[in-house]
């Protein structure tokens, strides 16, 4: 009919409007289109999420006081502004984010004692075979981003999910661990509470996955939100000025060092050693910086929408670091590269420990290299299939094996007046090795990895395995 012709045209009419300021923009920053549409979206989720404290206000003028009815509208605008942007950063492909959905929450209906089980599996091949058929590896590596980021986050989302609720039917309260014991779902997540947490815009396109009590308690002004957040101009105004100062440090670096012209550079053979270690170096410490800014720019929208604020400390001081899930001093004053993972991607490393490395460890033993390397090898996979990803995390798993070595064996040998003539040297080594380590991270082919790596000589898995054997 005449309104249905006149609503497609209006819609056609913004997609070509959006078509025209991404197409502008891609053109007057020299990016792809993909990675344009990204960054918008990483722009747009901060104006997103201050609508949701704009919201609690229109309530409370109209006159809304329930728990429950604040607690649907919120999630109406999340699930609502989370697919717009979905759609605005990945177009059609945002289809996907309703099938991962649904089949998990299906599953959930279906099969409480193994949903959790049953949701790992099935996410996790349906991210493989997404990952094998779109070639993400590939599209990433050239500077195209696709919905794959996005969904990668829902994967942690949905499994956790279902895991903490099947741990309520499954495990008794006295035998739960704390973690389970503050995450378990006594009850099935509403549809709507559900399909919005999935879906929330400041956190959506880049992630981190935000656990779904932490969400739920936002929702209805519970836990730490009961008597109601504080100032956030404060935090979040850090948040973004911390983002745009790795965003400079990332544009000063790519000035000057890319991917063309260190690992892939034709004279790269010519370098000395040593130039080839400062370039692989100072191209993995910039690369690093993008990431700072990706997350830190959906930190800063959590925190404008009140969903960062995570209670307060034992001095009193008010904490924002629920969709905290990168902390970039503590990566680079990393001592060991155990330690690295306590500040690098956060909320992804406390899925793997407590959602694979806790869950595969023996009850009553304690974890070691295996649980580590499978720990490892579930990240690679939710990496994406190339041989890169695999030969990053199989030898990172010794690295941070290497590491928790040295640090034990600096703790019970090395009084503590001389630690610091043992942490310069493994500081620098840590943070050499990193940037190594990430050549295979970041051209993922498998050649192109043994290439780059044998160039150096392999010094840094040389090193790991010395320090495996030192610290032993």
């Amino acid at each position: 009919d005449a309104r249905g012709r006149d609503a497609r045209a209006m819609l056609d009419g913004v997609v070509a409007a959006w078509d025209d300021v991404v197409r502008a923009t891609s053109v007057a920053i020299a990016m792809p289109r993909g990675s344009t549409r990204f960054l918008l979206a990483l722009a747009l989720a901060p104006a997103i999420g201050l609508g949701f404290p704009a919201l609690d206000r229109a309530l409370r003028v109209a006159g809304v006081e329930r728990d429950d009815a604040r607690a649907r509208a919120r999630s109406a605008y999340a699930l609502v502004t989370g697919t717009m942007l979905s759609a605005a950063a990945f177009g059609r492909a945002t289809v996907v984010c309703a099938h991962f959905g649904a089949c998990a929450y299906a599953t959930m209906l279906a099969t409480r004692r193994r949903c959790g089980y049953v949701v790992f599996a099935g996410s996790f091949a349906y991210l493989m075979r997404y990952h094998f058929v779109a070639d993400t590896a590939t599209a990433w590596k050239s500077g195209e981003v696709d919905i794959s980021g996005l969904l990668m986050v829902l994967v942690l989302k949905v499994t956790a999910c279902a895991l903490n609720y099947q741990d309520a039917a499954t495990t008794k309260a006295s035998e739960m661990s704390e973690f389970q014991n503050r995450r378990h779902l006594k009850r099935l997540p509403s549809a709507l509470d559900y399909a919005s947490w999935l879906m929330f815009p400041c956190t959506l396109v880049s992630g981190p996955a935000i656990e779904f009590r932490d969400y739920s308690d936002w929702l209805r002004d519970r836990g730490v939100y009961a008597r109601g957040t504080p100032n956030r101009v404060a935090p979040a105004t850090r948040k973004l000025l911390g983002a745009i100062a790795c965003l400079g440090i990332y544009q000063a670096v790519a000035m000057r060092y890319t991917i063309e012209n260190t690992y892939l550079n034709p004279s790269w053979a010519q370098y000395s050693l040593a130039e080839r270690i400062w370039h692989v170096y100072v191209y993995g410490q910039g690369n690093r910086a993008k990431y700072y800014f990706v997350w830190m720019m959906a930190d800063f929208a959590a925190t404008v929408s009140g969903l960062g604020f995570s209670g307060y400390d034992a001095m009193g001081k008010a904490r924002w670091d629920t969709a905290a899930n990168i902390y970039p001093i503590g990566v680079e004053k990393s001592v060991t590269l155990n330690a690295i993972p306590l500040s690098w991607n956060v909320k992804t490393g406390l899925w793997l420990r407590h959602y694979v490395y806790d869950r595969v460890t023996p009850k009553g033993k304690k974890p070691g290299l295996l649980q580590i390397l499978i720990t490892q090898i579930v990240s690679g996979v939710w990496h994406g299939l190339h041989a890169g990803y695999w030969l990053f995390f199989v030898s990172s798993a010794f690295a941070v094996n290497a590491g928790r070595l040295m640090y034990r064996w600096k703790q019970t040998r090395v009084p503590e007046k001389y630690r610091v003539l043992v942490d310069v040297p493994l500081w620098a080594f840590t943070h050499v090795a990193l940037n190594y380590l990430c050549a295979a991270f970041i051209l993922v082919d498998l050649k192109q990895c043994i290439q780059s790596w044998s160039s150096m000589h392999y010094f840094g898995h040389v090193g790991i395995a010395v320090l495996l054997v030192f610290g032993a």
